[in-house]
């Protein structure tokens, strides 16, 4: 009878009673997360990246030529940058941030998709709460005119160029 207890307490080992159930359907991340395949579902991932502050989740937006643009209101001039400085600037705000809440507000598409299957100009205002680590918290709300490229109709959006006009 010991050996017969020993195999159960080793089976009884590797289980926890107190572990959620194992799903049979894996969860489709573009369910959860948003499809950028379309422009509604790319703006999901975009706030999902945000909310989760997934630095590799937002690179994924990203098209390679990426460019932000933002206007630096001191010196009366726009200041632009590459897709290498936004993923280190927003990999290091997501560092810093204990939360991040984005909301996407308004929608003004200033192309429409029916024109074509691979570029798109939409210009979306936004609402961003973040809470760092400190407990310094920063709020601000502007639009973002964003330009999407695709390869061909069924491939990810991605992110050619982000004009910010937030008031932060």
């Amino acid at each position: 009878m010991v050996g017969g207890g020993l195999a159960v307490g080793a089976v009884l080992a590797g289980c926890n009673p107190f572990a959620p159930g194992l799903d049979d359907m894996p969860t489709d991340p573009n369910q959860l997360l948003g499809n950028p395949v379309t422009v509604r579902g790319f703006f999901d991932r975009f706030r999902s990246a945000y909310q989760l502050r997934d630095s590799t989740l937002y690179g994924q937006l990203l098209d390679r030529r990426f460019t932000f643009t933002y206007r630096d209101f001191a010196a009366n001039v726009d200041r632009t940058w590459n897709r290498d400085v936004e993923i280190s600037t927003t990999y290091k705000l997501f560092r810093a941030a204990r939360t991040a809440n984005l909301q996407w507000t308004q929608y003004l598409p200033t192309t429409d998709t029916l024109f074509s299957d691979t570029l798109v100009y939409v210009e979306r205002s936004f609402q961003l709460s973040i809470e760092q680590r400190d407990n310094q918290q920063f709020q601000g709300a502007g639009s973002a005119r964003l330009v999407l490229v695709r390869k061909q109709k069924g491939d990810p959006w991605r992110m050619r160029s982000w004009y910010d006009r937030s008031e932060f």
